[in-house]
């Protein structure tokens, strides 16, 4: 159990009165104890001993038993969903070994549980991925005879929020791979090359990279290339690389999500293919002061929209403001986008940046049938001040300006 976690939980549980966590989503896993579920079928239990020290009891599939670091856990029991003699679901599976470890835990008659209720967005660690259930609250209810258990959605998020001083050398690994991806693509950019090329670069070099980078044992790359009017649509949700042909003066935005061991840093950067005109030298001028704007607002206890509306105001003053069509940045690191991950930067927001809190920061301009411009770069919350994770990655003009 990762130090300052272990302090964040006995923190909560006192508060809440909880006396244990049953969790199985990899990026709650993740969060809790450094360890990366494959499959989402293993489930994790926290609770607290007679000496209000914080253990942990994995019941995991035999397949995954040589992924659980050493040491991270007082109990780890294997099931399996098929042998040669029977098939069946991981909740039929693990029902025996996951009421072995709540007996042995001490969380019985009495006890209050929290299991993970609403679902947010998960992020599969393999083509497939077990999600919070009603039949996992109905199998709780069979193995808690006299307990009671509860939705610990906001406890989770809460932990979720602050990273821990290990979490940060997870992202910071995540950062360090990206800063090869972003390479590996300002290499593929050229007239004449495709979105598609693109991509296929910048996958080739952050898992090549990522495989190589110490400590790495698991890569989930995620890129999108978008060129000319394309770019403008990079705001949406489904940002999409095609096969559409590199023309001279493009915007070149290439979004990156990538995971490494379970923790993720989320970045972009837009390119220009050949030259750049007045239009685009000034968006990116602007998104460059709104980012600096931002990085003088951002510290513990500030206001998560008045960092904001520091950006905002930038863009706005050089003439993009109907142009930047979405909130400053959102929280990230056990997951790669969620816009409702705390601390959410946008002008409705209510958030109060802490620290330990990991947030992106990406001023764009969007331009229908034109292109569009995006710098998003990593920012963790510090007591004083910040530090920008994604520090390495250029944002410069002769960086992003790609003559061949």
């Amino acid at each position: 159990m990762k130090t300052q976690r272990a302090e964040q939980i006995k923190e909560l549980f006192k508060r809440e009165g909880y006396h244990a966590l049953v969790c199985r989503t990899p990026q709650h896993v993740v969060m809790l104890t450094g360890y990366q579920p494959l499959l989402g079928d293993s489930f994790c239990i926290i609770s607290l001993n007679a000496a209000n020290d914080v253990e942990t009891r994995f019941a995991v599939l035999s397949d995954e038993m040589d992924l659980v670091p050493p040491g991270i856990a007082v109990e780890v029991k294997p099931f399996a969903v098929e042998t040669m003699d029977v098939i069946r679901n991981s909740l039929d599976a693990a029902r025996e070994p996951l009421g072995e470890l709540l007996q042995n835990a001490g969380v019985g008659r009495g006890s209050l549980v929290g299991y993970e209720g609403a679902i947010e967005p998960l992020i599969p660690a393999y083509t497939q991925l077990s999600a919070p259930s009603p039949e996992m609250k109905e199998l709780l209810h069979m193995l808690l005879i006299g307990g009671e258990i509860r939705d610990a959605t906001d406890l989770l998020n809460e932990l979720d929020a602050i990273k821990t001083e290990e979490d940060l050398v997870g992202i910071r690994r995540a950062e360090t791979v990206a800063l090869h991806g972003f390479q590996a693509a300002r290499g593929a950019i050229a007239v004449g090359a495709t979105e598609a090329e693109v991509a296929a670069a910048t996958y080739a070099a952050l898992v090549q990279r990522g495989y190589a980078t110490e400590g790495t044992h698991h890569i989930q790359p995620h890129v999108h290339v978008m060129t000319g009017a394309r770019a403008a649509l990079a705001y949406k949700a489904f940002n999409l690389t095609s096969n559409a042909t590199i023309a001279e003066g493009d915007t070149v935005t290439v979004q990156m999500e990538i995971g490494v061991n379970g923790y993720w840093a989320e970045l972009t950067r837009s390119f220009f293919a050949g030259t750049i005109s007045d239009t685009w030298s000034n968006a990116h001028r602007a998104c460059v002061e709104a980012q600096d704007a931002a990085l003088k607002k951002i510290r513990a206890d500030a206001n998560a929209h008045d960092v904001d509306a520091a950006a905002r105001q930038v863009m706005q003053q050089a003439g993009f403001g109907s142009a930047f069509k979405h909130g400053l940045g959102h929280g990230f690191g056990f997951q790669a986008i969620n816009h409702a991950a705390a601390p959410v930067l946008h002008p409705a927001s209510k958030a109060i940046l802490r620290p330990g809190m990991v947030h992106n920061m990406e001023p764009a301009v969007y331009l229908d049938g034109q292109g569009g411009f995006r710098l998003n770069d990593n920012v963790a919350v510090q007591t004083e001040g910040n530090e920008v994770l994604s520090s390495k990655l250029p944002r410069t003009l002769d960086w992003l300006v790609v003559q061949k």
